[in-house]
């Protein structure tokens, strides 16, 4: 066997195993995701909303967020925001999320939108936290 034909070899094993690697380590981030109580309490609030389970249709399964773009798809330790897609038996859509945390609270839902595939220029408000006069957001259900 040659010396490049060896190489090559070598080469394709570790390719192999950098691009398995990163797979695995995507999909571990993700489920991170998924276990945050923001993306639980969201995922409950938008399965538990009649007006949503009419238009999606039962069962509503949520998909794979895309970690890869970092400006829509987020968290600090004190703000998040993500974009799920979702679908039911009747059509798909994506659930905008964004939540925060304080340390007398914890994370909090902020605010709940769902975009429907079939309607991309109009959004579902299921959630909002307006602002108080005091300045201080008070969670309120829409």
């Amino acid at each position: 066997m040659s010396k490049l034909g060896h190489l090559s070899r070598i080469a394709a094993v570790v390719g192999l195993a950098v691009l398995g690697s990163s797979f695995y380590f995507k999909s571990r981030i993700v489920s991170g995701i998924k276990q945050t109580p923001y993306y639980q309490e969201s995922l409950k609030e938008l399965r538990s909303h009649r007006g949503i389970v009419h238009l999606l249709g039962e069962p509503i399964i949520d998909g794979s967020i895309n970690i890869g773009d970092n400006t829509i798809n987020f968290s600090t330790d004190t703000y998040a925001q993500f974009q799920v897609p979702v679908a039911g038996t009747k059509q798909s859509g994506t659930l905008y999320l964004w939540a925060s945390r304080t340390l007398e609270e914890g994370w909090r839902v902020d605010r709940l939108e769902l975009g429907l595939k079939d309607d991309p220029g109009r959004r579902v408000l299921l959630k909002a936290t307006p602002m108080s006069e005091a300045g201080v957001q008070v969670a309120k259900e829409v």
